[in-house]
């Protein structure tokens, strides 16, 4: 009982003299605050860019989700703004069946490196996205 009676002594004397602090919206009976939620996310932005003439459907999937498609004109760019911080999961498609194997070739940076992968009619390209930042896939059908 002696380590109870102390201890109690102790949070009482705490209490009394004010050393507990909590926000005043908390105080007023606003149980739900967290601090997490009161910091501003300003997002980023995330780019999808078509070289070529196919159609493509396109979509970023993260705490954001975006889709579009990219018609076919030459150089059309998606212009996700903001979209929250975080990892996305990037990807694209042709829009319309081809009987011919159409290969992507997808390019993209991450951590200051430029890299190229390639796919067969679609393919998802993982990244993410920071604060103010900006991530780009440009899509590129190589002729050969």
């Amino acid at each position: 009982m002696r380590n109870i009676r102390s201890v109690g002594a102790v949070l009482l004397a705490v209490v009394v003299s004010g050393g507990v602090s909590v926000p005043a919206h908390a105080a007023a009976g606003h149980h739900n605050w967290d601090p997490a939620k009161t910091a501003v996310d300003p997002g980023g932005l995330i780019e999808v860019c078509n070289h070529s003439g196919y159609l493509f459907n396109v979509y970023a999937d993260g705490p954001t989700a975006r889709k579009d498609d990219l018609a076919g004109s030459f150089d059309e760019c998606t212009h996700w703004s903001p979209v929250r911080s975080g990892h996305y999961d990037i990807g694209f498609g042709l829009r319309s069946a081809s009987v011919q194997d159409v290969i992507i070739q997808a390019r993209f940076q991450r951590g200051g490196q430029t890299f190229y992968k390639l796919f067969n009619r679609e393919g998802v390209v993982a990244g993410n996205v920071g604060p103010g930042s900006a991530t780009r896939v440009d899509l590129f059908i190589p002729q050969g």
